[in-house]
């Protein structure tokens, strides 16, 4: 609407400009005219064009200019033809001005049409865009109000959706309230039940023990007769209770009777036992005076006697006192009773399995357990903890009399009544014979035995007195003990005592064999006495380093002999040095001092072989660097 104004405005404007340009051709056309009418009686000829002569022109021009009347009136004549000449003059003028002003007027409207099309098309241009913009802006007004609407309708569902929820979470509430209320009541009842059910157990415990006492002890039986009625109302009162409450509702009242019967029997258990202890005393106080006369006449007789017998006494004791300096020389007393205590249980273990030994029909199951035993045992290696762990597991299924496999055989000792007997007797001498076979020529074996026989040990207490029976068997030094030749007895009975064996012409084993022997069996022990349990037993070794300590306190307080007191001490420290060492640290360092001065006095005296030197090679490599090298083959800290 606005372009449409302004260009009517401009047209206007335009056609006013076109009337006074034509307005001043209209006045110059007069203006002309009327100078030419002036002039025109003074025109007598053609002024302009071919026809017009420039000479008489010029003549003309001469005369006007004279003064006299003459040239006045040819002057006159002049103008006349002046007049002619500028009527067409005027005439072509005005021809060529109309075609000028045609022409003007014709680019004039020319132009005016290409700027109101130009005009026309801006502001059409114009209202597009208007007309654009207005419809983004309804579109966007329409899209918000459509959000609106949406998220109205979202919020109103989201509302309701609360209220829903809300009156779910009241309901679920109210349910949960009243399972609560059931539950409660159930737990109430519950309790009841396991309080008289308790009350019950306490009653019949005490009639239980009651009837024991009146069964062991013949007192009792008199005492009784005076709570029978009460206890036989007592066990019928919680009886009709046990019946009501598998009818009926349990209340707080039938839970206090049940407590008050079971308060009951009690306070008659204990003035039973009252009862017969006051029996008891009168009948000890009557026995003891009884035994108070008795003992005043043996005790007269026995003071004649002693001072019979206190003579005899002390010489006997000197004669014991003498027998026993030298004998603390070869062993201790304590000591020497305990390997007579081992040395007779493996008598009796062995002879608990003599019938399954002399069965001939049972020779494929002898050979059978033994191969239960051996396959593991000579296959056992520190490859890894989960191959120790594998034959740990296999040789306690073995003792435990459960179903072994062992190649192509199944294997259960439990099958015959001695059979476990015989296994665990089996391997525990197959494990001490290793140290002869096996760890005298290759010392680093003896670790993985040592951890697997300690494991077994700490779960069968008898296979772990089987094996220190056999150790102080095949080597008693381990005891330690140094038996002397007694009275009567033969060199071969003396030397087999020692631990020496004999081979098949009656011939002595020679003595470098006999201490590569004892040295393999006496470090397969040491390393029993630093073996640490796996992980998957929870106990402690049962055989640890506290007996190395006593083994080594007895073993140097006998007498040293040649090449076996070195032999062996040299072997303790070497497997269990560097463990002695870091538990006891001061009163170890104190050994091996005594042991470099005192000891290796001794055996200087008595021994000038390899095991002496070695052996003080060694105290003096460890008193000058204070430091004992863990053993060659020492299981790494938790290996299985």
């Amino acid at each position: 609407m606005e372009d449409t104004t302004y260009s009517r405005n401009s047209t206007r404007n335009f056609d006013i400009s076109i009337s006074d340009a034509l307005a001043d051709f209209e006045r110059l056309r007069i203006s002309a005219l009327t100078n030419a009418a002036e002039i025109s009686p003074f025109v007598k000829e053609v002024t302009i064009g071919p026809r017009s002569p420039s000479e008489k022109q010029n003549s003309n021009v001469e005369r006007i200019q004279t003064p006299n009347t003459q040239e006045t009136i040819e002057l006159i004549d002049d103008k006349i033809s002046d007049d002619l000449r500028y009527t067409l003059i005027r005439k072509d003028y005005e021809s060529r001005l109309q075609e000028n002003s045609e022409i003007c007027f014709k680019n004039l409207v020319e132009k005016m049409i290409t700027s109101y099309a130009d005009t026309m098309h801006g502001y059409w241009k114009k209202q597009s865009d208007e007309c654009k913009q207005k419809s983004l802006e309804l579109r966007a007004r329409k899209l918000q109000l459509a959000k609106q609407l949406r998220e109205n309708d979202n919020l109103t569902v989201l509302e309701n959706t609360k209220l829903d929820e809300q009156k779910s979470q009241l309901s679920n509430q109210q349910i949960i309230e009243n399972m609560n209320k059931i539950l409660e009541e159930q737990n109430k009842s519950s309790t009841r039940f396991s309080s008289i059910i308790d009350s019950r157990t306490k009653i019949c415990i005490c009639f239980n023990e009651i009837n024991n006492l009146e069964q062991s002890k013949p007192q009792v039986k008199e005492i009784l007769d005076k709570y029978v009625s009460a206890i036989n109302k007592i066990m019928e009162n919680i009886n009709l209770i046990m019946e009501f409450c598998e009818t009926g509702s349990i209340t707080d009242n039938e839970v206090k009777q049940a407590e008050l019967l079971s308060i009951k029997i009690e306070n008659i258990k204990q003035r039973i036992i009252d009862d017969l202890t006051e029996v008891r005393h009168q009948e000890a106080l009557k026995k003891q005076k009884e035994e108070e006369d008795a003992k005043r006449k043996e005790l007269d007789a026995k003071l004649a006697q002693e001072a019979r017998d206190a003579e005899d006494a002390r010489a006997q004791q000197k004669i014991a006192e003498q027998v026993k300096r030298a004998q603390s020389m070869f062993y201790s007393d304590k000591n020497y009773a305990y390997y007579e205590q081992l040395k007779n249980f493996l008598d009796n273990y062995e002879s608990s399995y003599k019938d399954l030994l002399d069965n001939t029909s049972l020779k494929k199951f002898r050979f059978d357990c033994q191969k239960a035993v051996n396959t593991p045992v000579n296959a056992l290696s520190s490859v890894s903890g989960t191959h120790m762990k594998d034959k740990f597991d296999k040789l306690a299924k073995l003792l435990r009399g459960e179903r072994v496999q062992v190649l192509d055989t199944f294997v259960t000792a439990a099958q015959h009544p001695q059979g476990l007997n015989y296994c665990t007797a089996l391997l525990a001498k197959k494990i001490v014979r290793q140290g002869d076979l096996l760890v005298s020529s290759n010392p680093e074996a003896a670790f993985p035995l040592a951890a697997v026989a300690v494991a077994l040990w700490s779960q069968f207490p008898n296979f772990g007195k089987l094996l220190e029976a056999y150790f102080h068997r095949f080597c008693p030094y381990i005891v330690p003990m140094l038996l002397p030749q007694k009275e009567g007895q033969t060199d071969k009975e003396f030397y087999m005592s020692r631990g020496y064996t004999y081979n098949d012409e009656g011939a002595v084993e020679k003595q470098d064999k006999f201490l590569k022997r004892m040295s393999g069996i006496f470090r397969l022990h040491c390393a029993i006495w630093i073996a640490k349990t796996p992980r998957f037993i929870n106990a402690s070794n049962p055989h640890g380093l506290r007996y190395a300590w006593k083994w080594l306190a007895s073993f140097i307080n006998l007498k040293p002999e040649p090449d076996i007191s070195a032999t062996l001490i040299h072997d303790f420290f070497t497997v269990c040095g560097s463990e002695f060492l870091k538990i006891y640290k001061k009163q170890c360092i104190k050994i091996i001092k005594l042991l470099s001065t005192e000891y290796l006095k001794i055996l200087q005296n008595i021994d000038e072989g390899g095991p002496k030197t070695r052996f003080e090679v060694f105290l003096q490599n460890v008193l000058k660097t204070g430091h004992i090298p863990p053993p060659n083959g020492l299981l790494p800290p938790k290996t299985w």
